[in-house]
């Protein structure tokens, strides 16, 4: 086993571990990394580059799960066709693509950053029309 696997091996072992089992992982943790030479170095950042790239990607499947469940309790109660068009000039094919991560041209369709803010603003709108007509009753 190389540095690197050992590393990432202690890593696993952490999460999982108490308090005081952290201590003695943190403490072989510090010795191999004093032992690592450049090469080691190297190989290791590009280890960390892509646990990152791995963390973000699991992050973004969270975000999206919770957006799915959050839009379950609203869904019934708007016309998501209305939304697709007004607010996004879309069909309802497309929004239900993002929503629920279908895949499209062999790639899972999500909602972007401004896409979330643009469905954001739309269930604002509706809300603050169907606050208005409330009102008025």
């Amino acid at each position: 086993m190389d540095k690197t696997e050992r590393f990432f091996e202690l890593k696993e072992l952490w999460k999982k571990s108490d308090e005081a089992h952290r201590v003695e992982i943190d403490k072989e943790i510090s010795e191999l990394l004093e032992s690592m030479d450049t090469e080691d170095d190297e190989r290791l950042l590009e280890g960390v580059k892509q646990d990152f790239a791995n963390i973000h990607n699991k992050l973004e499947d969270v975000r999206q799960e919770v957006l799915r469940d959050k839009m379950k309790e609203v869904l019934p109660a708007i016309s998501v066709s209305y939304i697709a068009r007004k607010y996004f000039g879309k069909s309802s094919s497309w929004f239900y693509q993002r929503l629920n991560g279908n895949k499209v041209n062999g790639k899972e369709a999500t909602f972007t950053p401004n896409e979330l803010s643009t469905l954001s603003a739309a269930l604002n709108d509706i809300g603050k029309k169907l606050s208005a007509m409330s009102a008025v009753l």
